[in-house]
């Protein structure tokens, strides 16, 4: 129901005001006071850090790293950063404004971004490409214009949220102004109201919903908040379910919120209430749910269940009994938590990739392919060498691959469905005639240096490449025994992995009884790049026979063909690790 044009407009007025701030030493206009990035560990807060520093050269950001070894979730951060914000600032916080971006985690539905984090992932953008941390600081600028000091504004580091507000409509910053606690409500298809937390209005707002669209955004109360509801549930209660100017179906869905300073006060005296933080709260569920719906309540009652009960109590008292919703009949949310969804955005959806005005072909080189869903982000191909499985979506991020005269009869062919970052071919160097990447893979590769650690002291300060490869399906927390463990859906890793793994009697020693892809140490570091990357090939080729044998009911003798290593070379192996290994205990170069 939103009006893309109008979008786009509101999204190039943030942009263009944006760019005025960056080149503006002495800026009248409104900018965020502080911006705080809450990150998992210790660990990750240094690697923000430095991404920061890298960003903004001279400005200071700051980063709050969650309690080394517990969960605390995003909730638990949300009231530690109050606590932060409260000892760092004190009562001028009442003068500021705060964007407060949750990052914590590392994002095992998107690999190719765990160790850089998801909000420092590449978005395409007008031709070119922008980091969702920037995207993030201009999608925001024309709603600052209607939030009082003393807010924070809260949200998370994977969504991204278009809107258009009433640039006509003085009443709805009073409106805002006066109130102390609002969640921003966009309107969603029920499949997407499944996976989001769902808005039951408590007042009939379908008039409003057939208001012009610079007249579509004003403050209701919620009635109720819906965490993840069945669609069965929403056809069945009255007021959840709404009908656009078309006759469509949809709900309202939650994205991001923001409240006050005395909103503020009460979190840090609910903090005091439930210390020691050593369970997970959850940011949405557990801050916006106005009602305890876990359970009858009883006597007998969980430590988080109390912290939720304490929650509920404190945020709506009889000062603020509800819950206000800024409803955003003229807004886009588009969630890039998975590699799903991160393909569908950026390589599919013609409404996002309208607003932001991305062409993928006018990013190609030389238009290798009329095929408009491969998004290209800083990389160079050679037209006649790779090709594309058609009409199907593919990014490549920072891909480089070079072909000599002598070498034009070889090709690279990649499938779709697959996400390649930071991968450089160079045809000489190829084994074979063809190198094909399947459809739905995810490969990446990451310099690291290996810490001070007692599992590698061996090789403490060394550095090296690690070339990564799951199937964009693979569930990357699944447990199994290590001759259980699959990737690719249903191809057994220990008959893929590199011979000289076998080797490494200490490494399987120390291994669990159970592994996942996110911990299996099955990945060979290397001391160059293209070693790396001829390993990871070698594996893909394993994947393609071992599907072949699979698919074709070959029997089991027989397999051996595809557990031999392909290529002969001797690499200089230096350990073999894992991906949570890599973005734990490894720094990322």
């Amino acid at each position: 129901m939103a009006d893309d044009n109008n979008l786009y407009e509101s999204f190039n007025r943030n942009l263009k005001h944006y760019a005025n701030l960056l080149i503006q030493t002495n800026s009248n206009q409104i900018f965020w006071d502080i911006v705080l990035l809450t990150s998992g560990n210790l660990h990750q807060k240094s690697l923000y850090e430095r991404q920061i520093r890298r960003k903004l050269e001279k400005n200071e950001i700051p980063n709050l790293a969650d309690p080394q070894g517990i969960q605390i979730g995003s909730g638990g951060s949300t009231l530690l950063a109050m606590k932060f914000l409260d000892d760092t600032y004190g009562s001028i916080l009442k003068q500021k404004k705060v964007l407060l971006i949750h990052a914590g985690g590392y994002s095992t539905r998107l690999p190719h971004v765990s160790a850089s984090g998801k909000i420092f992932m590449k978005i395409p953008i007008e031709r070119n490409w922008i980091e969702l941390f920037d995207l993030k600081l201009i999608i925001y600028l024309e709603l600052i214009n209607y939030l009082k000091d003393g807010t924070v504004f809260l949200t998370s580091s994977d969504t991204i949220e278009l809107m258009s507000l009433n640039a006509k409509e003085t009443s709805l910053q009073t409106s805002i102004y006066n109130t102390p606690f609002v969640a921003l409500a966009h309107p969603s298809t029920l499949q997407i109201g499944t996976t989001h937390g769902v808005y039951k209005i408590q007042d009939d707002c379908q008039d409003d919903i057939l208001l012009p669209k610079d007249q579509g955004s004003f403050i209701k109360i919620c009635k109720e908040y819906l965490h993840k509801p069945s669609i069965e549930f929403m056809r069945n209660h009255n007021g959840i379910i709404h009908l656009d100017n078309g006759g469509y179906e949809f709900v309202y869905t939650d994205s991001t919120y923001f409240f006050d300073y005395n909103i503020l006060k009460i979190f840090l005296k609910i903090l005091d209430e439930i210390q020691p933080l050593t369970y997970e709260l959850e940011a949405w569920s557990d801050f916006l749910s106005t009602k305890f719906t876990n359970r009858i309540i009883t006597q007998e009652i969980s430590t988080l269940e109390k912290a939720q009960l304490t929650i509920l109590k404190e945020l709506y008292s009889l000062e603020n009994p509800k819950l206000n919703v800024l409803i955003l009949n003229n807004s886009k949310f588009y969630h890039m938590g998975t590699m799903f969804e991160y393909l569908n955005e950026c390589c599919i959806n013609p409404q996002f990739k309208g607003i932001v005005k991305f062409t993928s072909e006018e990013s190609l080189d030389k238009k290798t392919s009329n095929n408009g869903n491969i998004c290209m982000i800083n990389s160079h191909i050679n037209e006649n060498t790779v090709l594309f499985e058609e009409f199907a979506p593919i990014i490549l991020d920072n891909i480089k691959v070079h072909k000599t005269f002598a070498e034009e009869d070889k090709k690279v062919i990649i499938g779709g469905w697959s996400i390649l970052s930071n991968i450089e071919l160079n045809t000489s160097n190829l084994m074979s005639k063809e190198i094909r990447i399947p459809n739905h893979i995810c490969m990446f590769t990451l310099h690291l240096k290996i810490l001070n650690q007692k599992i590698f002291s061996t090789f403490n300060n060394e550095e090296g490449f690690v070339t990564f490869i799951f199937g964009i399906n693979d569930d990357m927390k699944a447990k199994y025994s290590f001759d259980s463990l699959i990737i690719y859906k249903n191809i057994l890793v220990h008959k893929i992995i590199h011979s000289q793994y076998y080797k490494c009697k200490n490494l399987q020693e120390q291994l669990p009884p159970k592994l996942a892809l996110w911990n299996a140490p099955i990945f060979p570091m290397t001391k160059t790049k293209e070693q790396s990357i001829k390993l990871a090939i070698q594996m893909l080729e394993k994947i393609e026979k071992a599907k072949y044998i699979i698919e074709n009911n070959i029997i089991e003798k027989d397999m051996e063909i595809y557990e031999k290593d392909i290529l002969k070379e001797n690499y200089e192996i230096i350990i073999f690790t894992s991906l949570k290994m890599s973005v734990e205990i490894m720094e990322i170069l």
